[in-house]
């Protein structure tokens, strides 16, 4: 498709578009190299599961920084290029970024150590200097990334979408297998199998 039969749309005609007709919107705004054009459809998607993003992102982050991290998640895929085809790639694809931001943050909390206020006065003559700064051992969740990490690069490009998916996602079998084209036995496989494969990687990483 050409610059020239591609018809331009208004923010408030693609809210009213579906999912799948945005990101087929998308694909002909890329085609057409209409790059403002593309990343102001994919902002409209993008933040049309911003109450989704918020809900996993209050799964794994304090309260009082759920709407921080949702929302970085959200500027980070507008700022990302999503080139699927699919509105099952769509939802994984987001659901990765927002994971990544989840980790960036628990890395920063990592980053400061726990401190608790040194002791004072006669406090200091019974009990010393107080404690240290603290931090807990990163060793048990890097190697959980790593075996994640190695697993799912192991997987063909479809059994990752699967995993991005059902694993990932929470996407029901019966929607990851029609997306797919393949049977919700298929799905549960692929997903057991990968999971296995991580335990299996855990082990061999303590062994």
């Amino acid at each position: 498709m050409t610059e020239s039969n591609f018809r331009e749309l208004k923010e408030h005609e693609l809210a009213t578009l579906p999912d799948e007709q945005l990101i087929s919107y998308i694909q002909k705004a890329r085609v057409a190299g209409r790059t403002e054009t593309m990343t102001l459809a994919l902002s409209v998607l993008i933040y049309g599961y911003l109450d989704i993003v918020t809900r996993r992102v209050a799964l794994k982050v304090p309260v009082a920084d759920v709407d921080d991290v949702a929302h970085e998640a959200i500027l980070s895929a507008i700022r990302s290029a999503f080139a699927g085809e699919s509105i099952g790639e769509f939802r994984a694809w987001l659901n990765r970024i927002t994971l990544r931001r989840i980790a960036d943050y628990h890395r920063k909390l990592e980053g400061k150590p726990k401190t608790v206020p040194l002791l004072s006065g006669d406090e200091e003559d019974d009990a010393g200097w107080g404690e240290v700064p603290t931090s807990e051992f990163e060793g048990v969740r890097v190697d959980a990334e790593r075996a994640i990490e190695t697993a799912y690069g192991a997987l063909g490009e479809a059994h990752q979408r699967i995993v991005d998916a059902y694993v990932f996602a929470d996407q029901p079998a019966s929607e990851v297998a029609s997306e797919e084209g393949t049977s919700e036995d298929n799905v549960h496989q692929v997903a057991s199998r990968f999971r296995r494969r991580v335990r299996e990687l855990l082990e061999d990483g303590d062994s």
